[in-house]
């Protein structure tokens, strides 16, 4: 399969590279700055680009990471309106060329927990959105775009609402700084995703033959901190729902549908006791 990648200079896209080519796929990374496993520089604000990119890579599906990664980067107006106009551009592009399975970017920030607690844990992908800034709402407005091409021009696409993605080179010190303030944690729901589950994910999700477009949670297996989950919970949100079994150290971002869909399984468990470094 030949995939195209966009954002492959930021924390996960060039795992995302790697992991197709070392399957046996053909992948183009693109990327609006140079960086390891960027071959042709692409801004995604500009469709002439993008079809270029498309038609270079012969590309039968996307896995689409390019976006400004977070609020303050670049002023809000950018931050917003690129990534908006960036995604519709590509959307629009494989709909024109017949290129129907896209994996997209959205984050978990859409959910807003860095403002408001969740209604209930774990949390779905039925939770109610409160996006809190301006990276969050271009993303909301990603999976709004998506909807649009899904529904008219029988687009397939996989919105993964990422949470706390890191490169394994970064995941120690975050567990370090979790252990020595807990409640510090909270926004991103004490949870990480080594950058390699989620290569793994998006490989899993251009591979399977058929899939459910929509949302799809993607994150780490388990809170990095040694402290069950429950109990974190109750300690920080009282007034948050548990809902059916909350099991030990587990994640409170469930990921069951992206499991049941694609076989999305977390390799890389980190944990204050275990490490996953590149060899």
């Amino acid at each position: 399969m030949n995939v195209l990648v966009t954002g492959t200079s930021g924390r996960v896209g060039h795992y995302i590279v790697q992991e197709l080519k070392t399957t046996g796929h053909q992948a183009l990374g693109v990327d609006i700055v140079p960086g390891k496993n960027t071959s042709l520089i692409v801004d995604l604000t500009k469709s002439g680009e993008i079809y270029h990119a498309l038609a270079r890579a012969k590309a039968d599906a996307v896995v689409h990471m390019g976006a400004w990664a977070n609020a303050g980067v670049v002023p809000d107006s950018r931050t917003y309106g690129e990534n908006v106009q960036g995604t519709f551009n590509l959307f629009q592009a494989c709909a024109d060329l017949g290129i129907k399975r896209i994996v997209s970017a959205s984050s978990a920030q859409i959910y807003g927990f860095a403002s408001v607690p969740p209604q209930y844990v774990r949390v779905d992908e039925n939770h109610p959105i409160n996006p809190v800034n301006s990276y969050a709402l271009s993303k909301a407005a990603g999976e709004q775009a998506a909807d649009y091409f899904v529904k008219n021009f029988g687009l397939n696409i996989l919105s993964f609402r990422l949470l706390g993605i890191r490169p394994p080179q970064e995941l120690g010190k975050q567990i370090q700084d979790l252990m020595k303030n807990s409640e510090s944690g909270s926004s991103l729901l004490w949870t990480r995703t080594d950058a390699r589950d989620c290569a793994i994910a998006c490989r899993q999700a251009v591979e399977i033959p058929e899939v459910e477009s929509g949302p799809y949670n993607i994150t780490g297996a388990r809170v990095l901190v040694d402290i069950p989950t429950q109990e974190l919970i109750q300690k920080c949100w009282p007034d948050t729902e548990i809902r059916g079994d909350l099991h030990d150290f587990e994640s409170p971002l469930c990921c069951d549908r992206a499991k049941k869909a694609f076989g999305y399984n977390p390799q890389y468990v980190w944990s204050p006791s275990k490490r996953h470094l590149e060899s």
